[in-house]
């Protein structure tokens, strides 16, 4: 999530129709059909959709103080090779000058840009998926982890770890949130007494979400990795299904995902015993990254459309400091 300034300032170029002069600036060095630049989303990332040639595309930026160029670059890199490794993943392409990334100066600050293609399929909605998809959605994971495990070191390069994630959070955390940096402390001292080794360690997409797949049939189209990681394979699994419920492996859902997922690879079956720790690690980086986003006051005079996420992001935020006031209980 960015900081919710930041986002103020962007939308603010979108007209009510949903365009931007920002995005075609932008996009100025990619070219595109012209009046098929639109809005999309904006969360961790502005996403504009746009065609080319009749062709679609998403255009998706940062502020160059949201990401590093290093890591927006590394994660470019790490989804060149995934393709390369016959994966259904989404596929950046080249700006007019050659460039995957462009570095683009606006009137309202520095952004790095990239466009990837558009992927066949559509979402699913978790509810509605069958048996054979849930298999499929394992599967999918599978086939990253193995093409995971054969990386070249130098592909780790520039991407955060887990150790990093928990560290920024330790920064982010106000000190008078005593609950949140105990339960922090006691998750670092537990992550580095884990095991790793090639096949239970790696680089992880780290938001395997149905938001972020594509089912086309019996192919599954992988997208936004730019918050792929340096963790255990098994933290994939768990935040992949974290909106299923408490993790179990007797669930009939989380067994069928595992079954997919084990046709393709191994699993570090001590490892998967860990799965809420694993969440609560990713709890705790999620809270600190929900402070930073908090950046304006709720007397400001601000759009409706924000003090309403202003308000839901403050209530997760509240959901969190709860749940680490229990576990020091």
């Amino acid at each position: 999530m960015m900081k919710l300034s930041l986002m103020h300032k962007l939308l603010e170029t979108v007209d009510s129709e949903w365009r931007s002069p920002l995005a075609e600036k932008i996009l100025a060095n990619w070219g595109y059909d012209e009046g098929s630049v639109y809005y999309f989303r904006a969360s961790a990332n502005f996403i504009f959709i746009f065609k080319k040639e009749g062709k679609t595309y998403f255009l998706r930026f940062n502020d160059s103080g949201e990401r590093d160029l290093s890591s927006v670059e590394a994660e470019i890199n790490l989804v060149l090779q995934l393709g390369k490794d016959s994966l259904n993943v989404a596929q950046p392409v080249q700006s007019l000058n050659g460039k995957y990334v462009e570095i683009v100066e606006t009137e309202i600050g520095t952004f790095y840009a990239v466009v990837f293609e558009a992927l066949e399929g559509k979402h699913a909605d978790i509810d509605e998926m069958t048996e054979e998809q849930i298999y499929l959605w394992g599967k999918s994971l599978g086939q990253l982890h193995n093409s995971s495990k054969n990386l070249d070191e130098k592909f780790h390069a520039a991407r955060p770890s887990w150790r990093e994630h928990l560290l920024n959070a330790k920064e982010i955390i106000p000190t008078n949130e005593t609950a949140a940096h105990q339960e922090l402390e006691r998750i670092l001292s537990w992550a580095e007494g884990l095991n790793i080794s090639k096949d239970n360690f790696g680089l992880i997409h780290y938001d395997f979400e149905l938001d972020n797949l594509l089912l086309n049939n019996d192919v599954v189209g992988m997208l936004d990795f730019d918050d792929c990681s340096s963790y255990w394979y098994v933290a994939d699994i768990v935040y992949a299904l974290r909106d299923v419920g408490d993790f179990s492996v007797n669930s009939p859902l989380i067994k069928t995902f595992l079954d997919g997922y084990q046709s393709e690879t191994t699993i570090d079956s001590e490892i998967l015993n860990e799965a809420s720790e694993f969440m609560k690690l990713h709890n705790l980086v999620t809270f600190g990254k929900l402070i930073r986003a908090i950046d304006i006051d709720d007397s400001g005079d601000y759009p409706e459309w924000l003090i309403n996420l202003r308000n839901k992001l403050c209530t997760k935020i509240d959901a969190y400091r709860l749940s680490f006031e229990e576990l020091k209980c």
